[in-house]
């Protein structure tokens, strides 16, 4: 099948340049998200992206051509900032690289998968979808009403748009359930893990680490706090970008076992993950946020082959029960117990939980497994148009 991906992710490559160009780095939950999502797919099927990069202040956008990742083709759209063209052009791109696409595939075996909170790609999607008959899946990865910056109006209307789409691939339950979808078919995947290099370590001595959006809401700033009496001669390596970096910074200058290193590329990322004692999620429990997301860098942790320290999500508090160790209090001296307990837990047992943890992770989230299962409900539009 010849899978049109519509989403504002990019190749590595060009990702990379942006962030290197760019005042203000781009939050890279989004872009790793996809190429994920878009590689594992290439596994099975022929998948050419349409890549739609959103523009922001401080982020530069820097004029390229389209370009390959791997075995994937990134198709890029103009970019203008102007008002104009956001109302009146902006949607037309889309949609003309889109067909062209479609045209030289004669229409045949086709299908568009769409991130529906984009604006103008899930317009396109729905104006090709009319005119052409194309299936059209939507991806459901947040609420709408839970960006920031969005109004209620612009919420309402996408969820509005994104049920005429034929069908939905989600992260949760509970996505479907904002969106008010029910009777289309659906695929539920808590996210995808790929295969990681190993990588050499970096001279940081014995460190416990964060990767994340820096935000109070998170967790980050009772996770830094914790540090404060503990007495124990380990450094906090904390990764990304957000309101608390000049915070945690600052505490830096005064507690040298507390290294910022801001945001960092994926790989490095990885490599800080792959040495580091534990990983931690400090994120704290939230009845409505758990059903409709899963914290996304807890995939990448247990896939890390160390511990994972973290709070208990109920989704992944099902699958990794006994894999996990597990916050209990979310306050900063309830943080500081949990990485007590992980610390005077004995190496049988530490390498026992991160092993198994690992073996989980990859079979049920592996790039191959989740590219076969997606794929397979994708094909299935096509078999039911024959």
């Amino acid at each position: 099948m010849n899978i049109i991906f519509l989403t504002s992710s990019t190749s590595e490559n060009v990702f990379h340049n942006i962030c290197s160009e760019s005042k203000v780095l781009p939050n890279p939950s989004n872009q790793n998200f996809y190429h994920k999502l878009i590689k594992a797919l290439s596994f099975y099927d022929n998948v050419e992206v349409v890549s739609h990069r959103p523009s922001a202040k401080g982020v530069t956008l820097p004029p390229i051509e389209d370009d390959h990742d791997d075995r994937v083709p990134y198709h890029y759209t103009k970019i203008q900032k102007t008002l104009f063209y956001k109302i009146f052009r902006e949607k037309h791109q889309i949609v003309e690289t889109t067909v062209k696409i479609l045209d030289s595939y004669l229409h045949k075996d086709s299908i568009i998968v769409v991130d529906v909170l984009r604006r103008n790609l899930l317009n396109a999607a729905l104006k090709i979808k009319h005119k052409h008959g194309i299936p059209v899946i939507g991806v459901l990865t947040d609420n709408p009403y839970n960006l920031t910056n969005v109004s209620d109006h612009y919420a309402e209307k996408t969820i509005n748009k994104t049920a005429k789409l034929d069908g939905f691939l989600t992260l949760t339950d509970g996505l479907l359930a904002a969106y008010g979808i029910a009777g289309k078919p659906t695929y539920i995947f808590e996210g995808i893990v790929e295969d990681i290099p190993t990588f050499k370590r970096e001279p940081l001595g014995d460190y416990i680490a964060f990767a994340g959006s820096l935000y109070e809401r998170y967790g980050v700033k009772n996770l830094v706090d914790s540090f404060n009496g503990l007495d124990q001669k380990i450094n906090l390596v904390i990764l990304g970008n957000g309101p608390l970096k000049s915070y945690i910074s600052n505490l830096g200058q005064h507690d040298h076992r507390v290294l910022y290193l801001s945001q960092l590329s994926k790989n490095k990322t990885y490599c800080i993950e792959q040495h580091a004692l534990a990983n931690i999620n400090p994120r704290p429990l939230n009845e409505t946020l758990d059903k409709q997301s899963v914290p996304s860098k807890m995939l990448d942790y247990l896939a890390s082959g160390v511990p994972t320290i973290s709070t208990k999500h109920p989704r992944l508090y099902e699958l990794f029960k006994n894999d996990v160790y597990w916050i209990d209090d979310t306050s900063a001296q309830g943080i500081q117990k949990a990485i007590l307990d992980f610390l005077n837990s004995s190496q049988i047992e530490k390498t026992k939980k991160a092993l198994s943890a690992k073996t989980k992770v990859y079979s049920m989230f592996g790039s191959l497994v989740q590219g076969e299962g997606i794929s397979h409900f994708l094909n299935s539009f096509n078999t039911s148009k024959s």
